[in-house]
């Protein structure tokens, strides 16, 4: 965990990790007018994509009205889970920024009073989840009580996404 802890921390980690997040930024915004690339690469390559940190949510009323929801929103939610899975490992490393972020009480007051189980609405609303996973992480939640809400919370919110926007073009 030290070394896990250490990486994470470099600074070569941080450039390079917000260097591809620009780029799967960029081909996040692109694939709202060319979503050929992930046809090409199918649900395999959304996962990808999306467990490298890229905007899956972008992607969804474009792939929604020519792939399957369900399993379009499985590898979607499930990649974004294994991308915010990378804030909750560096907030367990327990980081002195995180401890410094005006956050921390307000989620630690949140789990005391409400435990665990609303994070599958926190994960449902578009809010900045690497952070929540961050400060869980700090907090020392348990793993699968922070993945599996996640989880379960951003399929459903890509299949409102994907059902709804197919329901606004049939109008």
């Amino acid at each position: 965990m030290l070394n896990l802890k250490k990486i994470l921390g470099s600074t070569w980690f941080k450039r390079i990790y917000f260097a591809i997040s620009l780029l799967l930024l960029g081909i996040g915004l692109y694939s709202v007018i060319n979503p050929e690339p992930f046809l090409k690469f199918g649900y395999p390559g959304i996962f990808v994509f999306n467990a490298l940190g890229g905007l899956g949510t972008f992607l969804i009323p474009t792939l929604s009205s020519q792939m399957n929801i369900w399993l379009l929103a499985l590898a979607t939610a499930t990649g974004m889970g294994i991308n915010d899975s990378i804030s909750w490992l560096a907030g367990r490393g327990g980081s002195e920024a995180v401890y410094k972020m005006k956050w921390v009480p307000r989620v630690e007051k949140f789990l005391d009073t409400y435990g665990w189980k609303p994070l599958f609405v926190l994960s449902v609303l578009p809010l900045p989840y690497d952070a929540i996973g961050l400060i869980l992480g700090y907090l020392g939640l348990d793993y699968l009580k922070f993945f599996i809400p996640m989880v379960v919370g951003k399929f459903v919110r890509v299949i409102l996404i994907g059902y709804g926007y197919q329901w606004l073009i049939s109008l």
